[in-house]
């Protein structure tokens, strides 16, 4: 989670000439909002002494549903779209749903972190290991975990670690995506190695490591030297993309997006060269089209770009200009735009159009 941050929206120009090209404006409207509070059915807002918000959950939307893992009250509910609550996961103290309908099981997490679901609403969950003597920060943010599998009914169905069983935690999580066959990805990192790996329920079919020093690049007496900064999964589950920041020395020059097959184990294309370093990879959409992004100001303004380097379309998201605790933006698994909002009486959750 991300701690004592105020954000107010976001905005891309890149230096492609995006201002010449199409550019469709999405406009958010709300679906629920959430009361600030400790009874199920609502999310605990924190606020320090000096007024500043702390982000202590995370929010996600996936097929109609809105999850939201509540490390405050250490609780993961989902939400229908109109609000009502339909399953609460947490320890036994937190009470149960008022609702006759809600369901309510049990389960002490430690910190929560990334989630997602798949076809059959199985949720995983990152679980954090929480240090036996924490310095404070944001050491909890890279410290080891482990994933849980909940079925639809909040009932844990397996613990899973690095190697599918859970004897070994995972490194620093970055991501975990599911792909169209329930396969799950999860992106993790230790140091300078970064780690994709394929599970089929508790089973690892696959793993790959990839360092920075990997790659370097040499052009003619200048050396740059690659940092990976992002993998996106396809959802076909065969292919992902590694995005790589080049610097020579702390200057940077360059991004490029590598295309990496699964079957064949090995890169099989740079897809784009990206000379702003603003022009970051927020995601991969249809298997076809790469969203580029940046944060700037109080709009957001996504590049929308194919494999072969053309610009495709521009997505700007017309925030409105009052001011809000906290606002992010997110896809859902139809790469679906939403967003959510805190205000200090409730959490608005937002669908843009």
């Amino acid at each position: 989670m991300r701690h004592g941050v105020i954000a107010y929206a976001l905005c891309i120009c890149a230096t492609l000439g995006c201002g010449h090209w199409k550019v469709s404006t999405y406009n958010p409207s709300p679906i629920c909002s959430i009361e600030n509070g400790v009874e199920p059915g609502k999310v605990k807002l924190v606020f320090g002494e000096d007024g500043i918000f702390d982000l202590t959950f995370g929010v996600r939307v996936y097929r109609g549903k809105i999850y939201i893992a509540d490390n405050s009250l250490k609780r993961l509910q989902v939400f229908e779209r109109d609000g009502s609550l339909e399953l609460l996961i947490g320890p036994r103290q937190a009470g149960a749903p008022k609702s006759g309908s809600a369901k309510n099981t049990f389960f002490n997490f430690s910190v929560m972190g990334h989630l997602v679901t798949d076809s059959r609403d199985v949720i995983y969950v990152q679980n954090r290991i929480v240090p036996s003597n924490p310095t404070g920060g944001d050491d909890l943010d890279f410290s080891p975990s482990y994933l849980l599998a909940f079925d639809a009914s909040g009932t844990l169905q397996y613990t899973l670690g690095k190697l599918g069983t859970p004897n070994m935690p995972f490194d620093f999580i970055e991501s975990i995506e599911v792909d169209r066959s329930d396969r799950l990805f999860v992106v993790s990192r230790k140091f300078a190695t970064w780690t994709v790996s394929c599970f089929k329920e508790q089973k690892l079919t696959f793993t790959a490591n990839f360092t920075n020093s990997g790659f370097t690049e040499q052009e003619q007496d200048k050396t740059y030297d690659g940092k990976i900064d992002c993998v996106k999964i396809f959802r076909n589950g065969e292919d992902f993309l590694l995005s790589v920041a080049f610097y020579q020395g702390l200057r940077f020059k360059y991004r490029k997006i590598f295309k990496y097959s699964i079957k064949e184990q090995k890169i099989t294309q740079a897809v784009l060269d990206l000379p702003d370093p603003k022009n970051e990879l927020f995601a991969l959409v249809d298997d076809s089209q790469l969203y580029l992004w940046n944060v700037e100001e109080r709009r957001t303004r996504f590049v929308i770009m194919n494999f072969s380097g053309n610009i495709v379309n521009n997505i700007l998201l017309k925030f409105d200009e009052r001011r809000y605790f906290y606002q992010d933006i997110m896809l859902d698994e139809s790469s679906s735009f939403y967003s959510f909002r805190v205000n200090k009486n409730n959490l608005e959750i937002m669908e843009w159009k």
